[in-house]
């Protein structure tokens, strides 16, 4: 088996082409195939080097590996369509030579008129025929008027074509209504996908094609060529495309679309894999957090659901907490320092040993890396600004109470040895206060919040100095 990812450097990757990408992946890991990566560049004016470098970064990060493709060569390149123009080429003029294809001089604007009804509205369209079977004069009449033509494709009249499609069972289709002869060479010399497609699936082996069920409707096009050229023909699975939460194609609007945005937002790659390789199937034992080993073993085209997958955000961050309460600790701290740093801090002034041990407790409290960025000053800030709702908490009687006791403690009896066992017991001692009346106002003080790590852990890793300095901010603002 072999079994292809063919994605186009216009952008960044998206997450519906990246669920293609792992479904080929594991799909190659399952049956020990080959995957080959091809970049579809032939879109000259959007094309972009750097954006295939994005989509390797992109996939090399989600853990993909491909056998063939750009970067690493093969026995069945180049892998890159821009550079195959002359094999498209020698094919080309077969079709023409054989009667399947002609050149047709059509202007864009004859063709536009053409689509008009008599209500000047655009109808559902299919190419006249009108260059099928223009003479010689009639192409020199049009040539010599400076006219560039275009390679149409002649489609066969009333003929069935099958897609042969793992996923939907087979698919048939009439060739009367895939919308007449259509354009696989444009005036400037490009090759159209339909047409190029199905060309590099058979020179590259392809034996499987995996792909998005946008596809599908282009598919008896791309085997009509393969039959015209004597080709053979694949076999399908077309995936059905990822919706958002309102069951429109997923989009920017819904929330993060590109493979790059979770990256930078600090969501990890297994949990990513994890999430994308499960739409649309369920595992043996109905869980969802699976290692990769499992999923490779389990998934099945044959078993994937027929319906469109609803792509489930806060699921999906669900899953990558639960990735980060499970992660090394020590892989972990490096993931996390970058988003510290981002969020102003200076990493190299706290020892690593330090770090890792805030990060065991604040890891918990995250579902994203990111998150880490409004935790971290709890422990690296010199005073804990309250939040507007610690703020408001610590204006209550019960709380300057509190505050009262704690400023007279740190003046006193508590010290860097004690402070962090003795806080808590000694303020409930002088106010005789307890429970959320006594525990809410102390986090508020030490933390600047109501919710966040509990005070046994977060004290020790604040230090003595930190917290005290906290409590004579308090002091000196509510009680004043």
């Amino acid at each position: 088996m072999r079994v292809r990812f063919a994605p186009s450097p216009t952008g960044f990757l998206h997450v519906g082409n990246a669920r293609t990408a792992i479904v080929n992946y594991l799909v190659a890991k399952k049956n020990r195939a080959t995957m080959v990566l091809r970049i579809e560049d032939t879109d000259m004016e959007r094309s972009t080097r750097e954006s295939e470098e994005s989509i390797y970064r992109d996939l090399a990060w989600l853990g993909i590996f491909w056998d063939e493709g750009p970067d690493r060569g093969g026995p069945y390149g180049p892998y890159r369509q821009s550079e195959r123009f002359d094999i498209y080429r020698k094919y080309t003029e077969q079709l023409i030579s054989q009667g399947n294809a002609y050149r047709c001089y059509c202007t864009k604007e004859e063709l536009e008129s053409t689509k008009k009804g008599a209500g000047g509205e655009a109808e559902s369209y299919t190419y006249s025929g009108r260059c099928r079977n223009l003479t010689d004069a009639e192409r020199k009449k049009f040539e010599a008027e400076g006219r560039t033509p275009t390679v149409r494709f002649r489609v066969p009249d009333n003929e069935p074509v099958v897609v042969r499609d793992m996923i939907k069972g087979p698919v048939e289709f009439n060739s009367s209504n895939i919308g007449g002869d259509f354009i696989i060479i444009r005036s400037d010399g490009v090759p159209v996908f339909n047409y190029i497609v199905i060309i590099d699936d058979a020179l590259m082996k392809i034996s499987l094609v995996i792909r998005g069920d946008d596809h599908l409707s282009n598919t008896p096009k791309q085997l009509l060529v393969a039959r015209a050229l004597g080709l053979p023909e694949p076999e399908y699975a077309h995936l059905p495309l990822i919706m958002g939460p309102d069951r429109s194609k997923l989009s920017k609007r819904h929330g993060i679309t590109s493979v790059e945005m979770y990256r930078s937002q600090g969501y990890l790659p297994e949990a990513l894999m994890n999430y994308m390789a499960m739409l649309g199937w369920a595992s043996e034992s109905g869980e969802e957090i699976l290692p990769l080993e499992t999923i490779i073993d389990q998934i099945d085209l044959k078993k994937l659901s027929k319906n469109a997958p609803i792509f489930d955000f806060q699921k999906l961050r669900w899953m990558n907490g639960m990735y980060l309460r499970e992660y090394p600790i020590e892989r972990l701290i490096d993931l996390f320092i970058p988003h510290i740093t981002m969020a102003g801090y200076d990493t190299s002034a706290a020892s690593r040993r330090h770090l890792t041990e805030i990060i065991a407790v604040l890891r918990t409290k995250c579902e994203l890396l990111s998150d880490i960025s409004s935790l971290i000053g709890i422990f690296l800030d010199d005073v804990a600004e309250p939040d507007e709702d610690a703020d408001a908490m610590l204006r209550g009687e019960d709380s300057k109470k509190v505050i009262t006791a704690a400023h007279d403690l740190f003046r006193g009896e508590l010290t860097a040895d004690n402070f962090a066992a003795g806080l808590v017991a000694r303020v409930k001692d002088v106010t005789g206060l307890k429970g959320k009346n006594l525990f809410m106002p102390l986090r508020a003080i030490i933390t600047g919040r109501q919710k966040g790590p509990e005070l046994d852990q977060s004290m020790p890793l604040i230090g003595y100095e930190k917290c005290r300095k906290r409590v004579e901010y308090c002091h000196d603002r509510y009680c004043r």
